[in-house]
């Protein structure tokens, strides 16, 4: 049974999962605004319409949090903090929140899907049945948490009792900066809180290395994280030196050489102008690097919507989809996120999440700020049949489309949705500073203040939406009429 048992373990390992992400994340003093952002690719399948939630603040008294996913169940909080979320159709909106805000300004991006070691998971493997997991993580986490270490702190609590459904690693900010979680096993975890200079890059594979168990305002885990590794042998102090996180608990394999090691490269090679790493010896890859230049909002977008241009690995202009390096940005991907915090700002305009439905590289991002409503067509479709009314499918049939000849359509959505963009970058400016002059005396005002940003730039999207469609069935339409023309000329 023990043998069967470390089989399964190495084949989950070595495999890539269908949650695959990439996770950026940039402290205040890398950024050009001194915002504090996090960010992440949700990758599973393009038939999955993800709905954008306004979730109420809410007294529970005997309410209970249960899975879509498993058997994972935990008790809600007395009162919920009210809070936005993502939710995947299918589970009726309760679950798969993936990112957001609570009320007290607390934001997370729940998971990056990673892998730990299977000499470590034998003796302490995931909790696939009553195990906490992706689908969970945030609809828990964000109604209870009151600062992103308090969020670090719940969630690793949980991992410790409950146990974890699989690898994963977690985003939380708040104004006072950003924390990651990693896991080790079943009920093992690290986390480190980022310092501010820094930027960090995850691709599906635990990255987190130093930990000190006494400076607690930087680092947190479960309490026998050291001692559970000498005790079964896969930590020797006296031989291995300083305890190593990513060389204890992760995986380091071939599989990362070609599905995760290239995207963090060409995202801190984005990054940092100079940098001396090479695929061909990835473990020197800094965990934490410093930027050249300050980050921009446009800069994360940019990452996110990576797919090696300009080299042979492009799988997109070179039409190769067998291509060995896995872009940043596929077309599984269901939604994208850039969750940016200003602490100098108000919160209903301090926090922004900035959400790309689908493939981001053939996608705009859509501002929404943490006070304002959510116009109804971002919360509605089914998602596994293409409709004519949910944003999401607006949005994927664009993406659809430009996909069956990338290099003669991909040009003019992007194009297109540049200009989108920058109309909204200009809009949100002017509503920040209407916002600004008026919401201490005229709350109400500043709230249709926001609420209207919100259906202006829906509205414009989405027409920008549907009128690249009508121009690519129409270039298609001429397309197929040459080659299928019996003009008898």
């Amino acid at each position: 049974m023990k043998s069967k048992l470390i089989c399964a373990v190495v084949a989950a390992t070595l495999s890539p999962s269908v949650f695959a992400c990439t996770t950026i994340l940039i402290g205040n003093q890398a950024t050009i605004d001194g915002s504090y952002i996090i960010a992440r690719n949700a990758d599973h399948s393009p038939l999955v319409n993800p709905h954008w939630f306004n979730h109420p603040h809410q007294n529970n008294k005997h309410g209970e949090f249960k899975s879509n996913s498993n058997s994972f169940s935990y008790p809600l909080p007395k009162t919920s903090l009210a809070y936005s979320s993502f939710s995947k159709a299918k589970t009726q909106d309760t679950s798969f929140g993936s990112a957001g805000f609570n009320e007290l300004g607390v934001g997370m991006s729940a998971t990056e899907t990673i892998y730990n070691n299977p000499t470590v998971l034998a003796v302490d493997p995931y909790n696939d049945e009553t195990g906490i997991n992706e689908d969970s993580i945030v609809n828990v986490i964000l109604p209870r948490a009151k600062t992103a270490k308090d969020g670090v702190q719940l969630l690793g609590s949980i991992i410790e009792k409950k146990g974890a459904a699989e690898g994963f690693g977690v985003a939380f900010v708040d104004k006072t900066g950003i924390w990651y979680l990693e896991t080790g096993s079943g009920h093992q975890w690290m986390a480190t809180k980022l310092d501010n200079q820094d930027y960090f890059v995850s691709a599906n594979q635990g990255r987190l290395q130093r930990f000190h168990p006494n400076d607690t305002d930087k680092y947190l885990s479960s309490p026998t994280l050291i001692t559970f590794a000498i005790e079964h042998g896969v930590y020797k102090p006296a031989h291995d030196g300083p305890f190593n996180f990513h060389k204890i608990y992760s995986v380091d394999n071939a599989n990362d050489r070609l599905y995760n090691y290239p995207r963090v490269h060409v995202l801190q090679k984005m990054y940092t102008h100079g940098i001396k790493t090479t695929l061909t010896n990835p473990s020197e890859f800094p965990v934490f690097a410093m930027p050249t230049h300050k980050l921009s909002i446009n800069d994360i977008k940019q990452g996110l919507r990576n797919h090696y241009q300009g080299s042979s690995h492009d799988p997109y202009t070179n039409v190769n989809p067998n291509e060995a390096y896995r872009p940043i940005s596929v077309f599984r991907t269901y939604q994208s996120h850039i969750l940016q915090v200003k602490p100098t700002l108000p919160q209903a305009i301090g926090e922004v999440a900035y959400i790309g439905w689908g493939m981001t590289d053939l996608t705009p991002y859509i501002a929404f700020y943490q006070g304002a409503k959510i116009p109804a067509i971002y919360k509605t479709g089914v998602g596994k049949i293409a409709d004519n009314f949910s944003a999401y499918w607006q949005l994927r049939k664009v993406q659809t489309l430009a996909m069956t000849d990338y290099n003669q359509f991909a040009p003019m959505v992007k194009t297109a949705y540049a200009k989108f963009e920058k109309k909204q970058t200009a809009l949100m400016k002017e509503t920040e500073k209407k916002y600004l002059a008026i919401y201490k005396t005229q709350p109400q005002k500043a709230q249709a203040l926001l609420n209207d940003f919100e259906l202006t730039v829906t509205n414009q999207a989405m027409a920008t939406a549907n009128k690249l469609q009508n121009e690519i069935i129409t270039q298609m339409t001429s397309n197929t009429n040459k080659t299928y023309e019996f003009s008898g000329a």
